[in-house]
Protein backbone atom coordinates (compact mmCIF):
# COMPACT_ATOMS: atom_id res chain seq x y z
CA UNK A 1 0.00 0.00 0.00
CA UNK A 2 2.78 2.81 0.71
CA UNK A 3 3.47 2.54 -2.96
CA UNK A 4 0.07 3.67 -3.96
CA UNK A 5 0.79 6.19 -1.60
CA UNK A 6 3.75 7.30 -2.73
CA UNK A 7 3.01 7.84 -6.04
CA UNK A 8 -0.59 9.70 -5.12
CA UNK A 9 1.40 11.56 -3.06
CA UNK A 10 4.38 12.58 -5.00
CA UNK A 11 1.16 13.67 -7.80
CA UNK A 12 -0.54 15.49 -5.45
CA UNK A 13 2.53 17.83 -4.40
CA UNK A 14 2.86 18.42 -7.89
CA UNK A 15 -0.36 20.28 -8.53
CA UNK A 16 0.47 22.11 -5.39
CA UNK A 17 4.11 23.16 -6.16
CA UNK A 18 2.09 24.49 -9.35
CA UNK A 19 -0.31 26.25 -7.79
CA UNK A 20 2.00 27.79 -5.47
CA UNK A 21 4.05 28.45 -8.44
CA UNK A 22 1.05 30.28 -9.68
CA UNK A 23 0.81 33.05 -6.89
CA UNK A 24 4.78 33.79 -7.25
CA UNK A 25 5.04 37.13 -7.67
CA UNK A 26 1.18 37.98 -6.47
CA UNK A 27 2.04 37.16 -2.60
CA UNK A 28 5.06 37.11 -0.73
CA UNK A 29 6.43 33.64 0.01
CA UNK A 30 5.81 33.30 3.66
CA UNK A 31 2.19 33.98 2.64
CA UNK A 32 1.97 31.60 0.03
CA UNK A 33 3.22 29.08 2.83
CA UNK A 34 1.04 30.23 5.10
CA UNK A 35 -1.72 29.68 3.00
CA UNK A 36 -0.94 25.49 2.52
CA UNK A 37 -0.90 25.43 6.02
CA UNK A 38 -4.17 27.45 6.90
CA UNK A 39 -6.62 25.91 4.05
CA UNK A 40 -5.13 22.68 4.66
CA UNK A 41 -6.24 22.77 8.73
CA UNK A 42 -9.80 22.58 8.17
CA UNK A 43 -9.66 19.39 6.06
CA UNK A 44 -7.21 17.61 9.50
CA UNK A 45 -9.98 19.21 11.98
CA UNK A 46 -12.74 17.50 9.88
CA UNK A 47 -11.13 14.11 9.79
CA UNK A 48 -10.02 13.73 13.35
CA UNK A 49 -13.23 15.06 14.44
CA UNK A 50 -14.56 12.12 12.44
CA UNK A 51 -11.87 9.71 14.03
CA UNK A 52 -12.82 10.95 17.42
CA UNK A 53 -16.31 10.34 17.02
CA UNK A 54 -15.57 6.98 15.45
CA UNK A 55 -12.89 5.65 17.74
CA UNK A 56 -13.11 7.78 20.89
CA UNK A 57 -10.73 10.05 22.82
CA UNK A 58 -6.78 8.97 22.02
CA UNK A 59 -4.00 9.59 24.31
CA UNK A 60 -1.64 12.43 23.51
CA UNK A 61 2.35 11.95 24.87
CA UNK A 62 4.88 15.14 25.23
CA UNK A 63 7.35 13.22 23.19
CA UNK A 64 4.25 13.05 20.15
CA UNK A 65 3.96 16.65 20.40
CA UNK A 66 7.47 17.60 20.64
CA UNK A 67 7.89 15.36 17.56
CA UNK A 68 5.13 17.00 16.06
CA UNK A 69 6.39 20.91 16.10
CA UNK A 70 9.73 19.73 15.14
CA UNK A 71 8.30 18.19 11.66
CA UNK A 72 5.88 21.76 11.71
CA UNK A 73 9.29 23.79 11.87
CA UNK A 74 10.98 21.83 9.29
CA UNK A 75 7.76 22.12 7.03
CA UNK A 76 7.47 25.56 7.33
CA UNK A 77 11.17 26.80 6.84
CA UNK A 78 11.45 23.98 3.66
CA UNK A 79 8.26 25.37 2.20
CA UNK A 80 9.43 28.65 2.51
CA UNK A 81 12.80 28.02 1.11
CA UNK A 82 10.75 26.42 -2.32
CA UNK A 83 8.40 28.93 -3.11
CA UNK A 84 11.63 31.73 -2.66
CA UNK A 85 13.31 29.37 -5.33
CA UNK A 86 10.35 30.27 -7.21
CA UNK A 87 11.71 33.75 -7.83
CA UNK A 88 15.19 32.24 -8.81
CA UNK A 89 14.77 29.73 -10.66
CA UNK A 90 11.98 27.99 -12.81
CA UNK A 91 9.49 25.11 -11.73
CA UNK A 92 11.41 22.29 -13.42
CA UNK A 93 15.43 23.35 -11.53
CA UNK A 94 13.66 23.97 -8.44
CA UNK A 95 11.65 20.98 -7.56
CA UNK A 96 14.17 19.11 -9.31
CA UNK A 97 17.38 19.82 -7.18
CA UNK A 98 14.62 19.84 -4.37
CA UNK A 99 14.17 15.78 -4.98
CA UNK A 100 17.89 15.40 -4.33
CA UNK A 101 16.35 14.94 -0.87
CA UNK A 102 16.05 10.97 -1.27
CA UNK A 103 19.67 10.83 -1.15
CA UNK A 104 19.78 13.16 1.67
CA UNK A 105 17.08 10.47 3.41
CA UNK A 106 19.05 7.51 2.54
CA UNK A 107 22.37 8.73 4.65
CA UNK A 108 20.50 10.28 7.47
CA UNK A 109 18.03 7.14 7.71
CA UNK A 110 21.27 4.85 7.80
CA UNK A 111 23.41 6.58 10.14
CA UNK A 112 20.60 7.88 12.48
CA UNK A 113 17.94 6.00 12.33
CA UNK A 114 18.97 2.30 11.37
CA UNK A 115 16.83 2.08 8.47
CA UNK A 116 19.30 0.10 6.24
CA UNK A 117 17.80 -0.76 2.81
CA UNK A 118 18.74 -3.59 0.28
CA UNK A 119 21.47 -3.85 -2.07
CA UNK A 120 18.52 -3.00 -4.70
CA UNK A 121 17.19 -0.29 -2.53
CA UNK A 122 20.79 1.40 -2.69
CA UNK A 123 21.27 1.48 -5.98
CA UNK A 124 17.85 2.72 -6.85
CA UNK A 125 18.08 5.51 -4.34
CA UNK A 126 21.71 5.85 -6.10
CA UNK A 127 20.05 6.09 -9.60
CA UNK A 128 17.25 8.32 -8.68
CA UNK A 129 20.04 11.02 -7.34
CA UNK A 130 21.76 10.63 -10.18
CA UNK A 131 19.04 11.21 -12.27
CA UNK A 132 18.41 14.76 -11.17
CA UNK A 133 21.75 15.74 -11.47
CA UNK A 134 21.60 14.58 -14.86
CA UNK A 135 18.63 17.11 -15.39
CA UNK A 136 20.17 19.59 -13.37
CA UNK A 137 22.43 19.58 -16.54
CA UNK A 138 19.16 21.20 -18.47
CA UNK A 139 19.51 24.14 -17.04
CA UNK A 140 20.68 27.56 -18.85
CA UNK A 141 22.84 28.88 -16.24
CA UNK A 142 26.48 28.41 -14.88
CA UNK A 143 29.24 26.48 -15.93
CA UNK A 144 29.78 24.58 -19.04
CA UNK A 145 29.86 20.49 -19.10
CA UNK A 146 29.09 18.47 -16.31
CA UNK A 147 30.46 20.42 -13.63
CA UNK A 148 26.98 22.05 -14.49
CA UNK A 149 24.93 19.82 -12.42
CA UNK A 150 26.96 20.38 -9.55
CA UNK A 151 26.90 24.58 -10.20
CA UNK A 152 24.60 26.05 -7.21
CA UNK A 153 22.91 29.80 -7.61
CA UNK A 154 21.20 31.44 -5.51
CA UNK A 155 17.78 28.80 -6.31
CA UNK A 156 19.97 25.59 -6.39
CA UNK A 157 20.97 27.01 -2.51
CA UNK A 158 17.27 27.29 -1.61
CA UNK A 159 15.50 24.60 -3.95
CA UNK A 160 18.82 22.08 -1.75
CA UNK A 161 17.78 23.40 1.59
CA UNK A 162 13.99 23.01 1.04
CA UNK A 163 15.29 19.07 0.10
CA UNK A 164 17.31 18.93 3.29
CA UNK A 165 14.41 20.64 5.91
CA UNK A 166 12.20 18.11 3.98
CA UNK A 167 14.24 15.09 4.79
CA UNK A 168 14.56 16.07 8.55
CA UNK A 169 10.50 16.41 8.75
CA UNK A 170 10.18 13.33 7.03
CA UNK A 171 11.69 11.52 9.89
CA UNK A 172 10.30 13.72 12.80
CA UNK A 173 6.77 12.79 11.60
CA UNK A 174 7.51 9.18 11.61
CA UNK A 175 8.58 9.33 15.03
CA UNK A 176 5.37 10.85 16.27
CA UNK A 177 3.31 8.63 14.75
CA UNK A 178 5.22 5.67 16.17
CA UNK A 179 5.13 7.97 19.17
CA UNK A 180 0.87 8.02 18.83
CA UNK A 181 1.00 4.61 17.94
CA UNK A 182 3.23 3.41 21.46
CA UNK A 183 0.81 5.36 23.12
CA UNK A 184 -2.45 4.11 21.33
CA UNK A 185 -2.36 0.51 20.80
CA UNK A 186 -5.57 0.41 18.72
CA UNK A 187 -3.91 1.82 15.86
CA UNK A 188 -2.68 -1.31 14.15
CA UNK A 189 -0.42 -1.93 11.64
CA UNK A 190 -2.34 0.36 8.80
CA UNK A 191 -2.01 3.45 11.41
CA UNK A 192 -3.85 5.72 9.43
CA UNK A 193 -5.18 6.67 12.74
CA UNK A 194 -1.36 8.18 13.83
CA UNK A 195 -1.53 9.62 10.33
CA UNK A 196 -4.13 11.99 10.38
CA UNK A 197 -3.71 12.97 14.46
CA UNK A 198 -0.17 13.28 13.24
CA UNK A 199 -0.94 15.58 10.36
CA UNK A 200 -3.24 17.37 12.28
CA UNK A 201 -1.59 18.38 15.45
CA UNK A 202 1.33 19.59 13.17
CA UNK A 203 -0.35 21.80 10.76
CA UNK A 204 -2.17 23.67 13.32
CA UNK A 205 1.36 24.32 14.76
CA UNK A 206 2.40 25.32 11.47
CA UNK A 207 -0.66 27.83 11.16
CA UNK A 208 -0.13 29.50 14.98
CA UNK A 209 3.65 30.04 14.03
CA UNK A 210 3.40 31.53 10.55
CA UNK A 211 0.34 33.39 11.48
CA UNK A 212 2.20 35.29 14.41
CA UNK A 213 5.50 35.67 12.07
CA UNK A 214 2.61 37.48 9.49
CA UNK A 215 1.65 39.77 11.96
CA UNK A 216 4.68 40.58 13.59
CA UNK A 217 6.77 41.24 10.57
CA UNK A 218 3.62 43.13 8.18
CA UNK A 219 -0.11 42.12 9.18
CA UNK A 220 -0.86 43.81 5.74
CA UNK A 221 -0.17 40.97 3.82
CA UNK A 222 -3.35 39.15 5.04
CA UNK A 223 -5.00 41.78 2.64
CA UNK A 224 -4.82 39.91 -0.29
CA UNK A 225 -6.07 36.74 1.30
CA UNK A 226 -9.84 37.26 -0.07
CA UNK A 227 -8.36 37.76 -3.28
CA UNK A 228 -6.52 34.98 -3.58
CA UNK A 229 -8.48 32.80 -1.30
CA UNK A 230 -9.51 30.42 -4.36
CA UNK A 231 -5.91 29.80 -5.27
CA UNK A 232 -5.25 29.47 -1.79
CA UNK A 233 -7.92 27.13 -0.92
CA UNK A 234 -6.82 24.47 -4.18
CA UNK A 235 -3.15 24.99 -2.38
CA UNK A 236 -4.55 23.95 1.09
CA UNK A 237 -6.77 21.15 -0.51
CA UNK A 238 -3.78 19.69 -2.19
CA UNK A 239 -1.86 19.61 0.42
CA UNK A 240 -3.84 18.09 2.97
CA UNK A 241 -4.07 15.32 0.34
CA UNK A 242 -0.67 14.77 -0.37
CA UNK A 243 0.40 15.57 3.24
CA UNK A 244 -2.01 12.09 4.42
CA UNK A 245 -0.40 10.26 1.87
CA UNK A 246 3.08 10.78 2.63
CA UNK A 247 2.45 10.77 6.66
CA UNK A 248 0.54 7.15 6.10
CA UNK A 249 3.46 6.18 3.64
CA UNK A 250 6.24 7.14 6.24
CA UNK A 251 4.67 5.49 9.01
CA UNK A 252 4.24 2.03 7.26
CA UNK A 253 7.58 2.04 5.13
CA UNK A 254 11.06 3.00 5.05
CA UNK A 255 11.34 6.66 4.56
CA UNK A 256 13.75 6.07 1.88
CA UNK A 257 11.75 3.89 -0.16
CA UNK A 258 9.14 6.53 0.07
CA UNK A 259 11.17 9.52 -1.04
CA UNK A 260 12.24 7.24 -3.84
CA UNK A 261 8.94 6.38 -4.82
CA UNK A 262 7.22 10.16 -4.83
CA UNK A 263 10.47 11.10 -6.90
CA UNK A 264 7.57 11.13 -9.92
CA UNK A 265 7.17 14.47 -8.84
CA UNK A 266 10.14 15.04 -10.43
CA UNK A 267 9.04 13.68 -13.81
CA UNK A 268 5.70 15.68 -13.23
CA UNK A 269 7.23 18.79 -12.83
CA UNK A 270 9.47 18.52 -15.97
CA UNK A 271 6.29 17.66 -17.72
CA UNK A 272 4.20 20.79 -16.45
CA UNK A 273 7.40 22.94 -17.17
CA UNK A 274 7.49 21.83 -20.96
CA UNK A 275 4.26 21.20 -21.79
CA UNK A 276 2.53 24.04 -19.37
CA UNK A 277 4.81 26.86 -18.86
CA UNK A 278 7.45 25.84 -22.08
CA UNK A 279 10.58 26.32 -19.73
CA UNK A 280 13.54 27.02 -21.67
CA UNK A 281 16.13 23.97 -21.23
CA UNK A 282 13.43 21.24 -20.13
CA UNK A 283 14.23 19.01 -23.17
CA UNK A 284 17.82 18.38 -22.37
CA UNK A 285 16.33 17.17 -19.14
CA UNK A 286 14.62 13.79 -20.76
CA UNK A 287 17.65 11.77 -20.46
CA UNK A 288 17.42 12.66 -16.17
CA UNK A 289 14.04 11.90 -16.58
CA UNK A 290 14.70 8.46 -17.46
CA UNK A 291 17.33 7.78 -14.77
CA UNK A 292 14.57 8.67 -11.94
CA UNK A 293 11.84 6.31 -13.61
CA UNK A 294 14.78 3.50 -13.58
CA UNK A 295 16.04 4.60 -10.08
CA UNK A 296 11.84 4.25 -8.79
CA UNK A 297 11.90 0.55 -10.28
CA UNK A 298 14.56 -0.33 -8.51
CA UNK A 299 13.83 0.80 -5.30
CA UNK A 300 10.69 -1.36 -6.13
CA UNK A 301 12.34 -4.36 -6.80
CA UNK A 302 14.43 -3.95 -3.75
Amino acid sequence: MWVELSLAAGCLQTARNALARNLTGRASPALISWSRFAFNLPFASLLVLGLLWHSGPVTLTAGFLVFCLATGVCQLLGNVALVSAFRHANFAESIVLHKLEVVFTAVVGAVFFAEHPSTTGWLGIVVCGAGVLLMNLGRGRGPSGWRRAFHLDLGAVLSLTCGLLLVLASFALKEASTSFALANPRVGEGRFEAAAHTLFHTTWMEVAILTVFLLLRDRGEFAGVPRLWRSMLAIGASGFAGSLCWFWAYSIALVAYVKAVGQVEAVLAVGLALFVWREPGVLRQLPGVALVVGGIALVLLG
